[in-house]
């Protein structure tokens, strides 16, 4: 049987607009939130300039900072029409990547980190995810890792635990694993606007500094999530950044860790859930540790008490022995 001439112009019509679609490159918001960034912020900006892909619209949202990053920022606004948005005062990190989530007219948005440098086909390979991919709601990478002078120190890859899956595309029990792996590495994600939309803000006054971990998980337990890997950042650490801060000098038990403890309810398989009891449990170790040996050993017996697993009974009461005595095996110093 053959096709009318109606039926013929129909099917040319549709697959016009297939063509069409494909054709059209969707606008990608790179969203980039400052805060006294100007030693590391002329890098950063000259690698979004040079992205592959052309369809970005810029907008920076300065934190009420105190050096020349307002000026470095107008220069590149005078250059390239970005967007510039400044904060009478300091919201915060969390408050500014939700401002700035906001003003985004893009399909997909990214929030790029103002002290690390981007590979030139960044958004170009994340838009290609996102497009052959409906159900991905949002897209990282893997990156180097640099000092604050710019030089070589690590790559970040891929755990083999998440690389002997084989795939690039993950549900979100795999996504959990990821977070523990550090599977996301947050100012490479590029997100889908309608994620952002349906599933609310960064939460930062409850997860503080994971709220973008939280994020990220309550993304993967609606969509999958992707990872391209592929070294397309360079991530800068340095004394300035917040999660030096944050995580790396905090006595503290990591923000994290409560992501994990309540997104653990929410898996599915009981492999995953013994290993995310498993990291829980050595990373609350870890933080006891570490705040013995720096001398708060009333906020180590604390940390102690949050202990589950059967395994930690000895060192536990161990610690919570040393901390009466106000002893450490090895005391350091912040």
């Amino acid at each position: 049987m053959y096709a009318s001439r109606k039926e013929k112009l129909h099917w040319k019509k549709k697959a016009d607009v297939v063509q069409v679609q494909n054709m059209v490159k969707p606008l990608v918001s790179i969203c980039v939130p400052t805060y006294n960034s100007a030693r590391y912020l002329l890098p950063c900006l000259d690698s979004i300039v040079a992205q592959t892909y052309d369809n970005i619209e810029v907008i920076f949202s300065d934190n009420a900072s105190k050096d020349d990053t307002v000026a470095i920022l107008q220069d590149y606004v005078n250059l390239h029409g970005h967007a510039l948005s400044l904060n009478a005062a300091n919201i915060g990190a969390g408050a500014n990547f939700n401002k700035l989530v906001g003003l985004a007219k893009g399909e997909y948005i990214a929030i790029y980190h103002a002290d690390d440098v981007y590979r030139d086909t960044i958004v170009e390979e994340s838009v290609k995810v996102l497009q052959n991919n409906p159900s991905v709601g949002l897209v990282g990478t893997m990156g180097t890792v640099i000092d604050s002078d710019g030089k070589f120190q690590y790559d970040i890859q891929l755990h083999n635990e998440i690389k002997s899956l084989n795939k690039a595309v993950y549900t979100f029990d795999e996504a959990l694993v990821g977070a523990i792996r550090n599977m996301f590495v947050t100012p490479t994600i590029m997100v889908r606007a309608k994620a952002y939309q349906e599933l609310g803000d960064f939460d930062y006054k409850k997860y503080k500094s994971a709220c973008d971990y939280e994020m990220w998980l309550r993304i993967a337990r609606k969509y999958q999530v992707a990872v391209i890997d592929k070294k397309l950042i360079n991530y800068r650490i340095h004394e300035g950044q917040g999660s030096e801060h944050e995580v790396r000098k905090n006595i503290e038990i990591p923000d994290i860790l409560w992501v994990l403890k309540e997104y653990r309810q929410f898996v599915n398989d009981k492999k995953i859930s013994k290993c995310c009891d498993n990291i829980v449990d050595n990373w609350i170790f870890k933080a006891a540790k570490k705040q013995n040996r720096l001398g708060y050993y009333s906020k180590s017996t604390e940390t102690l008490q949050l202990l589950n697993l059967k395994k930690y009974w000895f060192p536990k009461y161990m610690y919570k022995a040393l901390n009466m005595m106000h002893l450490s095996p090895k005391k350091r110093k912040l």
